[in-house]
Protein backbone atom coordinates (compact mmCIF):
# COMPACT_ATOMS: atom_id res chain seq x y z
CA UNK A 1 0.00 0.00 0.00
CA UNK A 2 1.49 3.59 -1.12
CA UNK A 3 0.12 6.43 0.32
CA UNK A 4 0.85 10.19 0.07
CA UNK A 5 1.98 12.03 2.45
CA UNK A 6 -0.22 13.25 6.19
CA UNK A 7 -0.59 16.38 4.91
CA UNK A 8 -1.95 14.85 1.56
CA UNK A 9 -4.04 11.75 3.05
CA UNK A 10 -6.98 12.57 4.50
CA UNK A 11 -11.12 12.57 4.35
CA UNK A 12 -12.43 15.00 2.22
CA UNK A 13 -15.24 17.55 2.82
CA UNK A 14 -18.71 16.58 2.48
CA UNK A 15 -22.47 17.44 3.72
CA UNK A 16 -21.23 17.56 7.17
CA UNK A 17 -18.88 19.86 6.65
CA UNK A 18 -21.58 22.08 5.01
CA UNK A 19 -23.86 21.58 8.06
CA UNK A 20 -21.32 22.61 10.35
CA UNK A 21 -20.57 25.81 8.57
CA UNK A 22 -24.24 26.48 8.71
CA UNK A 23 -23.71 25.97 11.88
CA UNK A 24 -20.43 27.96 11.98
CA UNK A 25 -22.77 30.83 10.65
CA UNK A 26 -25.30 31.07 13.54
CA UNK A 27 -23.28 30.90 15.82
CA UNK A 28 -21.06 33.64 14.43
CA UNK A 29 -24.04 36.00 14.39
CA UNK A 30 -24.85 35.30 17.75
CA UNK A 31 -21.41 36.31 18.87
CA UNK A 32 -21.45 39.40 17.17
CA UNK A 33 -24.65 40.62 18.56
CA UNK A 34 -22.98 40.04 21.95
CA UNK A 35 -19.24 41.43 21.02
CA UNK A 36 -19.13 44.81 19.77
CA UNK A 37 -15.76 44.13 19.53
CA UNK A 38 -15.24 40.93 17.89
CA UNK A 39 -18.16 42.87 15.12
CA UNK A 40 -15.42 45.96 14.66
CA UNK A 41 -12.93 43.58 14.35
CA UNK A 42 -14.63 41.24 11.53
CA UNK A 43 -15.14 45.07 9.84
CA UNK A 44 -11.22 45.81 9.64
CA UNK A 45 -10.60 42.50 8.13
CA UNK A 46 -13.33 43.27 5.28
CA UNK A 47 -11.21 46.27 4.66
CA UNK A 48 -8.20 44.14 4.03
CA UNK A 49 -9.81 42.06 1.84
CA UNK A 50 -7.16 39.27 2.27
CA UNK A 51 -5.40 36.51 4.61
CA UNK A 52 -2.34 35.04 3.56
CA UNK A 53 -1.32 31.61 5.28
CA UNK A 54 1.92 29.49 5.06
CA UNK A 55 0.14 26.40 6.88
CA UNK A 56 0.72 23.03 7.17
CA UNK A 57 -2.42 20.62 8.66
CA UNK A 58 -2.49 16.97 8.89
CA UNK A 59 -5.18 16.39 6.56
CA UNK A 60 -6.03 16.69 2.82
CA UNK A 61 -8.88 18.86 2.87
CA UNK A 62 -8.56 20.00 6.46
CA UNK A 63 -7.09 23.70 5.38
CA UNK A 64 -9.63 24.30 2.81
CA UNK A 65 -12.60 23.48 4.79
CA UNK A 66 -11.32 25.58 7.70
CA UNK A 67 -10.35 28.33 5.23
CA UNK A 68 -14.34 28.10 3.32
CA UNK A 69 -16.06 27.65 6.33
CA UNK A 70 -14.24 30.76 8.48
CA UNK A 71 -15.03 32.67 5.39
CA UNK A 72 -19.03 31.38 5.58
CA UNK A 73 -19.29 32.08 9.63
CA UNK A 74 -18.11 36.08 9.41
CA UNK A 75 -20.05 36.71 5.75
CA UNK A 76 -15.79 37.25 4.32
CA UNK A 77 -15.59 38.36 0.72
CA UNK A 78 -12.10 38.01 1.08
CA UNK A 79 -9.02 36.51 -0.49
CA UNK A 80 -7.28 33.71 1.26
CA UNK A 81 -3.96 32.14 0.13
CA UNK A 82 -3.36 28.93 1.87
CA UNK A 83 0.30 27.96 0.83
CA UNK A 84 0.75 24.41 2.58
CA UNK A 85 3.89 24.12 4.82
CA UNK A 86 4.54 22.21 7.85
CA UNK A 87 8.22 23.56 8.25
CA UNK A 88 7.29 25.04 11.73
CA UNK A 89 11.05 26.32 12.22
CA UNK A 90 11.36 27.29 8.96
CA UNK A 91 8.55 29.51 9.17
CA UNK A 92 9.62 31.00 12.15
CA UNK A 93 13.34 31.19 11.42
CA UNK A 94 11.86 33.72 8.22
CA UNK A 95 9.30 35.51 10.03
CA UNK A 96 12.21 36.22 12.53
CA UNK A 97 14.51 37.43 9.82
CA UNK A 98 11.57 39.61 7.74
CA UNK A 99 11.07 41.00 11.13
CA UNK A 100 14.39 42.23 11.65
CA UNK A 101 14.44 43.50 7.86
CA UNK A 102 11.62 45.31 8.66
CA UNK A 103 10.19 43.63 5.83
CA UNK A 104 5.90 42.28 5.67
CA UNK A 105 5.60 38.88 7.09
CA UNK A 106 5.33 36.21 4.98
CA UNK A 107 2.04 34.53 6.65
CA UNK A 108 -0.25 36.85 8.62
CA UNK A 109 -0.56 34.03 11.42
CA UNK A 110 1.70 30.97 12.83
CA UNK A 111 1.44 27.84 13.66
CA UNK A 112 4.00 26.07 15.98
CA UNK A 113 5.28 24.35 18.92
CA UNK A 114 5.93 25.82 22.22
CA UNK A 115 9.74 25.42 21.82
CA UNK A 116 9.31 27.70 18.38
CA UNK A 117 6.36 30.23 19.54
CA UNK A 118 8.85 31.21 22.61
CA UNK A 119 11.86 31.53 20.20
CA UNK A 120 10.20 34.67 17.99
CA UNK A 121 8.43 35.50 21.28
CA UNK A 122 9.03 38.97 23.46
CA UNK A 123 11.98 37.09 25.29
CA UNK A 124 13.65 36.22 21.98
CA UNK A 125 13.06 37.49 18.90
CA UNK A 126 9.90 39.44 20.00
CA UNK A 127 8.67 38.99 16.37
CA UNK A 128 4.87 38.24 17.66
CA UNK A 129 1.95 40.46 18.71
CA UNK A 130 0.64 40.50 22.65
CA UNK A 131 -3.03 40.44 21.95
CA UNK A 132 -6.07 40.69 24.29
CA UNK A 133 -7.23 37.81 23.13
CA UNK A 134 -10.10 37.79 25.25
CA UNK A 135 -11.36 41.27 24.61
CA UNK A 136 -12.24 40.32 20.75
CA UNK A 137 -13.17 36.47 21.48
CA UNK A 138 -14.43 35.78 24.91
CA UNK A 139 -14.18 31.96 24.22
CA UNK A 140 -10.48 32.39 24.13
CA UNK A 141 -10.17 33.53 28.11
CA UNK A 142 -7.78 31.01 29.51
CA UNK A 143 -6.19 29.83 26.22
CA UNK A 144 -3.58 32.17 25.71
CA UNK A 145 0.51 31.89 26.39
CA UNK A 146 1.51 33.46 29.67
CA UNK A 147 3.04 36.05 27.75
CA UNK A 148 -0.71 36.72 25.70
CA UNK A 149 0.94 36.38 22.18
CA UNK A 150 -0.54 33.16 21.26
CA UNK A 151 -3.38 30.87 21.62
CA UNK A 152 -3.62 26.84 22.73
CA UNK A 153 -4.36 25.26 18.78
CA UNK A 154 -4.47 21.21 19.17
CA UNK A 155 -2.93 19.19 21.76
CA UNK A 156 -0.82 15.84 19.65
CA UNK A 157 0.29 12.59 21.40
CA UNK A 158 3.58 11.43 20.39
CA UNK A 159 4.14 7.93 20.68
CA UNK A 160 4.92 4.34 18.88
CA UNK A 161 3.59 4.62 15.85
CA UNK A 162 3.23 1.25 14.29
CA UNK A 163 2.43 -1.30 11.42
CA UNK A 164 -0.07 -3.57 12.48
CA UNK A 165 0.85 -6.52 9.82
CA UNK A 166 4.88 -5.96 11.18
CA UNK A 167 4.03 -5.61 15.15
CA UNK A 168 2.06 -8.51 16.52
CA UNK A 169 -0.06 -6.55 18.89
CA UNK A 170 1.38 -8.63 22.13
CA UNK A 171 4.59 -7.57 20.91
CA UNK A 172 3.78 -3.76 20.94
CA UNK A 173 6.58 -2.05 23.26
CA UNK A 174 4.81 -0.71 26.74
CA UNK A 175 8.25 0.91 27.42
CA UNK A 176 10.58 2.93 25.90
CA UNK A 177 13.26 0.08 27.10
CA UNK A 178 11.02 -2.08 25.28
CA UNK A 179 11.24 -0.62 22.09
CA UNK A 180 14.86 -1.66 21.26
CA UNK A 181 13.83 -5.35 21.86
CA UNK A 182 11.17 -5.43 18.97
CA UNK A 183 13.57 -6.80 16.22
CA UNK A 184 12.20 -4.83 13.10
CA UNK A 185 13.44 -2.08 11.25
CA UNK A 186 12.54 1.62 13.18
CA UNK A 187 12.76 4.91 11.82
CA UNK A 188 12.94 7.87 13.96
CA UNK A 189 13.01 11.83 12.71
CA UNK A 190 16.09 13.20 11.90
CA UNK A 191 15.88 16.07 14.36
CA UNK A 192 14.99 13.71 17.47
CA UNK A 193 11.39 14.30 17.86
CA UNK A 194 10.58 15.08 21.61
CA UNK A 195 13.36 13.00 22.61
CA UNK A 196 14.33 16.18 24.98
CA UNK A 197 11.44 15.91 26.78
CA UNK A 198 12.70 12.15 27.91
CA UNK A 199 15.42 14.40 29.34
CA UNK A 200 13.76 16.06 32.40
CA UNK A 201 14.71 14.95 35.97
CA UNK A 202 11.04 13.94 36.42
CA UNK A 203 11.03 11.83 33.05
CA UNK A 204 14.82 9.93 32.07
CA UNK A 205 17.11 12.60 33.17
CA UNK A 206 19.71 13.74 30.63
CA UNK A 207 22.81 10.86 31.39
CA UNK A 208 19.84 8.02 31.20
CA UNK A 209 19.03 9.50 27.93
CA UNK A 210 22.02 9.53 26.52
CA UNK A 211 22.76 6.10 27.11
CA UNK A 212 19.54 5.18 25.82
CA UNK A 213 20.51 6.61 22.43
CA UNK A 214 23.18 5.09 21.97
CA UNK A 215 21.93 2.04 22.39
CA UNK A 216 18.94 2.43 19.94
CA UNK A 217 20.14 2.77 16.36
CA UNK A 218 17.17 3.35 13.74
CA UNK A 219 17.01 1.95 10.26
CA UNK A 220 16.34 5.16 8.92
CA UNK A 221 15.21 8.55 9.18
CA UNK A 222 11.63 10.10 8.23
CA UNK A 223 9.91 13.12 8.83
CA UNK A 224 6.89 13.69 10.91
CA UNK A 225 4.43 13.30 7.95
CA UNK A 226 6.24 10.10 5.77
CA UNK A 227 4.18 7.88 7.16
CA UNK A 228 3.91 5.95 3.93
CA UNK A 229 7.38 4.70 4.83
CA UNK A 230 5.77 2.88 7.59
CA UNK A 231 2.16 2.13 6.49
CA UNK A 232 4.05 0.52 2.82
CA UNK A 233 6.37 -1.93 5.39
CA UNK A 234 9.61 0.05 4.95
CA UNK A 235 9.68 0.33 8.49
CA UNK A 236 7.83 -1.36 11.28
CA UNK A 237 7.40 1.66 13.10
CA UNK A 238 8.41 4.96 14.15
CA UNK A 239 9.62 6.28 17.77
CA UNK A 240 8.97 8.86 18.53
CA UNK A 241 6.37 9.80 16.25
CA UNK A 242 4.86 13.16 16.01
CA UNK A 243 1.46 12.36 17.14
CA UNK A 244 -0.76 9.53 16.97
CA UNK A 245 -3.58 11.75 14.99
CA UNK A 246 -1.22 11.88 12.17
CA UNK A 247 -1.71 8.05 11.97
CA UNK A 248 -4.83 8.14 12.80
CA UNK A 249 -5.11 10.42 9.04
CA UNK A 250 -3.64 7.69 7.09
CA UNK A 251 -5.59 5.01 9.40
CA UNK A 252 -8.85 6.37 8.08
CA UNK A 253 -7.42 5.79 4.35
CA UNK A 254 -6.90 2.12 5.47
CA UNK A 255 -3.57 2.38 5.98
CA UNK A 256 -2.26 -0.58 9.07
CA UNK A 257 -1.01 2.05 11.34
CA UNK A 258 -1.72 2.73 15.10
CA UNK A 259 0.00 4.45 18.12
CA UNK A 260 1.06 3.40 21.39
CA UNK A 261 1.49 6.00 23.99
CA UNK A 262 4.62 4.17 26.44
CA UNK A 263 3.73 4.53 30.32
CA UNK A 264 6.92 6.01 30.90
CA UNK A 265 7.19 8.52 27.66
CA UNK A 266 3.95 9.85 27.67
CA UNK A 267 3.72 13.03 25.59
CA UNK A 268 1.16 15.67 24.91
CA UNK A 269 2.44 17.85 22.70
CA UNK A 270 0.90 21.79 22.06
CA UNK A 271 0.38 23.52 18.49
CA UNK A 272 -0.07 27.39 19.53
CA UNK A 273 -1.58 29.79 16.89
CA UNK A 274 0.15 33.72 16.74
CA UNK A 275 0.20 36.84 14.69
CA UNK A 276 3.42 38.35 14.14
CA UNK A 277 3.56 42.01 14.50
CA UNK A 278 4.00 42.55 11.09
CA UNK A 279 1.53 40.88 9.51
CA UNK A 280 0.38 42.03 6.41
CA UNK A 281 -3.16 41.37 7.40
CA UNK A 282 -3.44 41.43 10.97
CA UNK A 283 -7.50 42.44 11.55
CA UNK A 284 -8.04 39.16 9.29
CA UNK A 285 -5.22 37.49 11.20
CA UNK A 286 -6.73 37.78 14.63
CA UNK A 287 -9.96 37.16 13.49
CA UNK A 288 -8.92 33.80 11.78
CA UNK A 289 -6.73 32.65 15.17
CA UNK A 290 -9.99 33.58 17.51
CA UNK A 291 -12.04 31.21 15.08
CA UNK A 292 -9.79 28.23 14.73
CA UNK A 293 -10.80 27.97 19.05
CA UNK A 294 -15.03 27.98 18.55
CA UNK A 295 -16.37 24.83 18.94
CA UNK A 296 -17.53 24.68 15.50
CA UNK A 297 -13.89 25.13 14.13
CA UNK A 298 -12.69 22.47 16.36
CA UNK A 299 -14.68 19.97 15.76
CA UNK A 300 -13.59 20.43 11.74
CA UNK A 301 -10.32 19.98 13.30
CA UNK A 302 -10.87 16.79 14.72
CA UNK A 303 -12.62 15.23 12.37
CA UNK A 304 -10.19 16.00 9.20
CA UNK A 305 -6.70 16.31 11.75
CA UNK A 306 -8.13 14.25 14.21
CA UNK A 307 -6.63 16.24 17.27
CA UNK A 308 -8.15 19.11 18.73
CA UNK A 309 -7.73 21.17 21.69
CA UNK A 310 -8.18 18.98 25.05
CA UNK A 311 -8.84 22.58 26.77
CA UNK A 312 -12.40 23.41 24.94
CA UNK A 313 -15.31 21.26 26.70
CA UNK A 314 -16.54 18.42 24.12
CA UNK A 315 -12.73 18.36 22.92
CA UNK A 316 -12.42 14.50 21.82
CA UNK A 317 -8.19 14.45 22.30
CA UNK A 318 -9.54 15.28 25.82
CA UNK A 319 -11.53 12.04 26.47
CA UNK A 320 -8.99 9.97 24.96
CA UNK A 321 -5.91 11.84 27.34
CA UNK A 322 -8.79 10.84 30.09
CA UNK A 323 -8.94 7.24 28.76
CA UNK A 324 -5.03 6.71 28.95
CA UNK A 325 -5.00 8.24 32.04
CA UNK A 326 -7.63 5.92 33.47
CA UNK A 327 -4.96 2.94 32.47
CA UNK A 328 -2.68 5.14 34.66
CA UNK A 329 -0.60 6.78 32.24
CA UNK A 330 0.56 10.27 33.29
CA UNK A 331 1.40 12.32 30.36
CA UNK A 332 4.23 15.25 30.36
CA UNK A 333 2.27 18.37 29.01
CA UNK A 334 4.58 20.08 26.96
CA UNK A 335 3.32 23.79 26.29
CA UNK A 336 4.48 27.43 26.61
CA UNK A 337 4.80 27.66 30.38
CA UNK A 338 6.76 23.46 30.20
CA UNK A 339 9.89 24.96 28.22
CA UNK A 340 9.82 28.37 29.69
CA UNK A 341 10.51 26.15 32.96
CA UNK A 342 12.97 23.56 31.73
CA UNK A 343 15.36 25.50 29.17
CA UNK A 344 17.86 22.90 30.18
CA UNK A 345 16.39 20.37 27.48
CA UNK A 346 15.52 22.86 24.83
CA UNK A 347 19.49 24.43 24.94
CA UNK A 348 20.48 24.38 21.24
CA UNK A 349 23.69 21.94 22.69
CA UNK A 350 21.89 19.42 24.26
CA UNK A 351 19.68 18.94 21.73
CA UNK A 352 22.43 19.25 19.10
CA UNK A 353 23.86 16.20 21.17
CA UNK A 354 20.88 14.31 20.62
CA UNK A 355 20.92 14.81 17.18
CA UNK A 356 23.96 13.42 17.05
CA UNK A 357 23.80 10.01 19.13
CA UNK A 358 20.17 9.19 17.40
CA UNK A 359 22.13 9.74 14.03
CA UNK A 360 25.45 8.01 14.58
CA UNK A 361 26.31 5.25 13.17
Amino acid sequence: MTLIAGATAACGSDAGDEAAATQAAGAAKDRLAATPALAALVEAAKKEGALDLNWGFDGRDTGKVLTETFKQAYGLDIKITLTPDQNQPGNAAKLAREYKAKSPASTDAYMGSPELVQGIGPKRDDVLAKVDWAAIAPWTKGLANSDGTALTFVDLIPGFTYNTTQVEEGKVPATVQDVPKIGKPIASTPYAAQFNVLGTKEGMGQDALRAYLRGFKPAGFVGCGELNRVASGEFAALWISCGKNIADVFAAQGAPLKTAVLKDAAITSTRYVAVPKHAKHPNAARLWVTWLLTPEAQKLVFKHDFADNHRIPGSKTAAQLAEYEAKGVRFTRVDYEFTLAHPEIYNPKFKGELIKLLTAK
